[in-house]
C-alpha cells in the first residue's frame, strides 16, 4: 500500500521562516518549522562530536563553520528520480557536496578500504551492511565538508529509522525531500529496460529504443533484460523500500523538517523542489544572520 501525502502549495506562498508562517499559507508547510530555537546550538554540539572522533583540525574554528552548514537528505524510491533530482540540486545550489552512500560503498570496496573490506564480507553473502558500518562511511566523507562549513546532499543514508537515529547522535539533517513517484509508473519505467551484457548499453523501448528489436545496434547481439528490472523483482524492491522507509519519512515529519513532492516527471517535480529549498535556505540564513547581529 503506498504512503499518502498532500503536496505543497509552494507557488504563492510568503517566506516561511521558522515561527513566520503569514496568513492564508497551508498547514502543511507550518510542519517544516524547526522543532525548537536551540538548533544551531545542537548543530553546534554534533559537529563537535563529529570532529574530535574524526578529524585533528582546530576544534574552534572547525565547530563554528560545521553548524553553519546546511545537511540535506533526499528520499526516493528506487528508478524514482533520486539521480535526476540530485543533479539538478547540485547545478543550482552548488554550496552542496553530493554524498551517495552507494557510490561511497563501492568506491571503499573497490579500492580495498578497511571499511570496504567490512563491507564486502556482507555483501558476498548477500546481506545488508550494517548500520554502524555505513555511518562511519558517511562521516569518513562528510567530514571535510563538515569542517569547513560547506552543505552536503545525502543520498542513500539513511535508509532505516535506526540508521536516522544512530546518524543523530553526529550529524542534524536540517532539511528532508521525499519523492513520492506512483509504483506503477517506476515498474513501468524499469521493465522497460533491457541491456547488452557485453558492453553494458541500455536500452529502453519508451524513450531509447534499439534499431531492430531485441538486438544490440553495435553488434547484433541479443538484449537480455535482468531478473531485477523484471516487473515482478521491481515491485517486491518497492514494497520493501515503502516497508523500511514509512517510520523515516514520520520521524522527519514529526521533526519538522521534511517535505514531501509527489508527481510522475522529475523535470516538473523540480519547479516545486527548488522553490521548496531555496525559501528554506534563505530562511536558514536569516536566522543566523539574526543570531550574530545578537550575539
Amino acid at each position: 500500500m503506498m504512503m499518502q501525502f498532500v503536496t505543497p502549495i509552494l507557488r504563492q506562498s510568503p517566506r516561511l521562516c521558522r515561527g513566520g508562517v503569514g496568513a492564508g499559507v497551508d498547514v502543511v508547510l507550518s510542519n517544516f518549522t524547526s522543532p525548537s530555537n536551540s538548533s544551531s546550538s545542537i548543530r553546534h554540539e554534533h559537529s563537535k562530536q563529529l570532529l574530535r572522533a574524526y578529524s585533528s583540525s582546530s576544534p574552534s574554528s572547525s565547530s563554528s563553520a560545521a553548524a553553519a552548514a546546511h545537511t540535506l537528505l533526499i528520499l526516493g524510491k528506487p528508478g524514482g528520480g533520486k539521480g535526476t533530482i540530485s543533479s539538478k540540486i547540485l547545478s543550482d545550489f552548488p554550496q552542496f557536496k553530493h554524498v551517495s552512500t552507494g557510490d561511497e560503498l563501492r568506491q571503499h570496496v573497490r579500492t580495498g578500504t578497511e571499511l570496504g573490506l567490512q563491507a564486502k564480507k556482507f555483501m558476498d553473502e548477500g546481506l545488508l551492511v550494517p548500520d554502524e558500518v555505513m555511518i562511519k562511511m558517511v562521516l569518513s566523507t562528510t567530514q571535510s565538508a563538515s569542517a569547513t562549513g560547506q552543505s552536503l546532499l545525502l543520498d542513500g543514508f539513511p535508509r532505516t529509522l535506526s540508521q536516522a537515529q544512530s546518524l543523530d547522535n553526529t550529524l542534524t539533517i536540517n532539511h528532508v525531500i521525499n519523492l513520492c513517484i506512483p509504483n506503477e509508473i517506476i515498474v513501468e519505467r524499469i521493465s522497460d529496460r533491457w541491456i547488452h551484457p557485453a558492453s553494458g548499453r541500455v536500452y529502453s523501448y519508451s524513450y531509447r529504443p534499439p534499431k531492430v528489436h531485441g538486438i544490440d545496434d553495435e553488434t547484433g547481439e541479443q538484449l537480455v533484460q535482468r531478473d531485477d528490472d523484471k516487473p515482478a523483482s521491481v515491485m517486491r524492491r518497492l514494497e520493501k523500500y515503502e516497508e523500511a522507509t514509512r517510520p523515516l519519512v514520520d520521524y522527519y515529519r514529526d521533526k519538522g523538517v521534511l517535505q514531501t513532492f509527489k508527481g510522475t516527471m522529475s523535470d516538473v517535480i523540480y519547479v516545486d523542489v527548488k522553490r521548496w529549498l531555496e525559501e528554506k535556505l534563505a530562511c536558514d540564513d536569516d536566522e543566523e544572520d539574526e543570531k550574530e547581529m545578537k550575539g
